[in-house]
């Protein structure tokens, strides 16, 4: 992490920072644009797409970016980001199209859209990284042959679950181990929600109620394990994984309810079990 830090304080030093622009203006979106806004040099937002573009512009209200403009053609938009303005739009072919973008986020968790945008930025030499477990997990690695085609980077995020899993994978191999279960810990799985049951915490914490059903219901962690094991070549043990198994003993002994001849016969596989925020460390 060092090495990109410097890297971006590089960039900031040359004025010529990264430009990224972001597909989708919900929860994660703003904590992103936050984060790029004031706590990452080296990198500048420059488009934020929506459905309903005044969502975008919520969110730039929200990151405290100023001077934010809704163009309309793509003359207008690569003006605009010339001229340091953010722009805010519900064409985000615009923001894939732009000279002046050099990274896509995609937070949509849309598939089939999130797979257009993606192929118009890779035909205009855009790197996109995803935010998006769904495209990741069905289509992931298609994508990135097309990528690799067009010589730009698919890249998934650091600091969501896949990620930070792959971060340890490579770890434990660094130290000289060999990695044999890659898991997760829920702190609660239900299959029954749906939106209805889901939809006063979605209201409090500002999400959609659909997407954190995906949360409680064991989708989204379905979705993730399986970016995991296409980024590693690690399988299943069976369909669905433990299915919610749960395990509340102490996190340093998990390694007990797994057969590692098995898992070694396998090569690796990915798995997740349903704990609590009390399980013991």
């Amino acid at each position: 992490m060092i090495i990109v830090d410097n890297a971006l304080q590089a960039r900031e030093a040359e004025s010529r920072p990264i430009r990224v622009a972001l597909i989708g203006a919900g929860f994660i979106s703003q904590g992103l644009a936050n984060h790029i806004v004031h706590t990452t040099p080296g990198m500048r937002l420059v488009g934020v797409y929506n459905r309903r573009v005044q969502r975008a512009f919520d969110l730039c209200q929200y990151a405290a970016v100023g001077d934010v403009v809704a163009p309309t053609t793509q003359q207008e938009v690569d003006l605009a980001i010339r001229e340091g303005k953010v722009v805010a739009t519900d064409d985000a072919y615009l923001l894939a199209r732009s000279t002046n973008v050099d990274v896509l986020v995609d937070v949509t968790g849309s598939v089939e859209f999130g797979a257009h945008v993606a192929f118009e930025a890779f035909r205009y030499k855009k790197d996109v990284v995803l935010l998006n477990a769904e495209i990741d997990a069905t289509i992931g690695p298609i994508l990135q042959i097309y990528a690799r085609e067009q010589g730009v980077i698919l890249s998934a995020c650091d600091g969501d679950e896949p990620g930070l899993q792959i971060n340890l994978y490579r770890w434990v191999k660094g130290l000289g181990l060999t990695p044999r279960v890659i898991g997760n810990i829920k702190g609660l799985q239900d299959p029954y929600r749906n939106p209805t049951t889901q939809k006063g915490f979605a209201e409090k914490w500002g999400q959609n109620p659909a997407m954190v059903t995906s949360f409680a219901d064991g989708s989204k962690i379905s979705f993730e394990q399986a970016i995991v094991a296409n980024a590693t070549g690690f399988v299943v043990r069976s369909r669905g994984m433990s299915r919610g198994r749960e395990y509340k003993d102490d996190v340093m002994k998990i390694g007990k309810i797994y057969d590692f001849e098995q898992t070694r016969k396998l090569g690796g596989i990915v798995d997740y079990v349903v704990g609590t925020p009390l399980t013991k460390i």
